[in-house]
């Protein structure tokens, strides 16, 4: 039983045609080549500064959104994503600059075309500029985009990445981004078990599932809430021996860290693991993100939600038939 069980999830990772993960990862770098600028502007990181700086950004986002249309990536991009490139400069709105979470997703599609060698543990990040470098668009000329879309048909996207090492990636993404929704779920559990966790008189959205779903944690995760204490070590060794976590500590997914040194090594540091649980919010939110931006890409390429939508994760517990942690071996 458990072998049959496992040979149904691989038959079922089937991966959109490599054209159509190039025009997506081409949108991505696109809308965030603006998201760069807008940043910049609004943190006002603008470097050397010359009188005419402001007018050769109006020109750099001005060529990106006419990049947009003129590859033909306007039928592909999301109608947000239209809008935010369409906006002029200095006006995006305080949660477009949200879009910046997009980065991991990126790197996954990169990965799955054959342009990363790896996709980095689930507590750092790609690198950027190895993202921008390793696709060959430059995002204000559509010649650059047209490329990397064409080179991208001459193989399937199978010819980059083999089954297993798929079938791994999507378990490993998996692992991560049920410890984040436990997270969540471990701050909202005095919510879900108290009064919060019922409706208005007036009938709406209770405030523990608005919490859970700002946050895209599917409300069918709610019942697991008051076992998390016990049900996370269990996890953690599970992912562990199916080799979807590098470490554990304190029973718990293990983050390797760096440690500020003290005494008379003062102002070094020192390789560290902590459990996951042992990290500040901050931290912990980040951790979140990565893992969220990384499984809404996954989800998408293999066509487990229709379009790229973050919120589309919020009702999807698993790629896989069965999450990754709780998959039967399949020897």
């Amino acid at each position: 039983m458990g072998f049959r069980a496992t040979s149904v999830l691989r038959q079922g990772l089937a991966l959109r045609p490599a054209p159509a993960l190039a025009r997506r990862a081409s949108c991505l770098q696109l809308v965030l080549a603006r998201w760069g600028l807008e940043t910049a502007a609004l943190m006002g990181l603008r470097g050397e500064q010359t009188a005419n700086d402001d007018a050769r950004k109006v020109r750099a986002v001005e060529a990106i959104t006419s990049a947009l249309y003129a590859s033909g990536l306007d039928g592909h991009a999301t109608a947000a994503e239209r809008a935010m490139l369409e906006k002029p400069y200095r006006a995006w709105e305080y949660d477009e600059y949200v879009y910046g979470d997009h980065w991991e997703a990126m790197g996954v599609l990169q990965w799955l075309l054959g342009r990363q060698g790896a996709i980095p543990p689930y507590y750092s990040s790609f690198d950027r500029a190895q993202l921008f470098q390793s696709t060959g668009v430059m995002p204000a000329d559509p010649s650059t985009i047209e490329r990397f879309v064409e080179s991208s048909a001459q193989a399937p996207a199978r010819a980059y990445i083999d089954a297993q090492q798929l079938q791994h990636a999507v378990g490993v993404s998996e692992a991560w981004i049920w410890r984040a929704r436990a997270q969540v779920l471990l701050g909202l559990r005095d919510e879900i078990s108290g009064a919060n966790a019922k409706p208005s008189a007036a009938g709406e959205e209770a405030p523990a599932d608005a919490a859970l779903r700002r946050q895209r944690v599917p409300h069918g995760l709610r019942k697991m809430a008051a076992d998390l204490p016990r049900t996370i070590p269990l996890a953690a060794q599970r992912a562990h021996e199916r080799g979807l976590v590098d470490r554990v500590e304190g029973n718990d997914f293990g983050i390797a860290v760096e440690v500020a040194t003290d005494g008379p090594a003062a102002g070094g540091t020192t390789p560290a693991t902590v459990p996951y649980r042992g990290l500040d919010t901050e931290h912990q939110e980040a951790l979140r993100k990565i893992a969220e931006s990384r499984f809404l890409a996954f989800a998408w390429a293999l066509g487990k939600i229709d379009e790229w939508d973050p919120d589309r994760t919020c009702d999807l517990l698993s790629i896989n038939p069965i999450s990754a942690i709780w998959t039967p071996d399949s020897e």
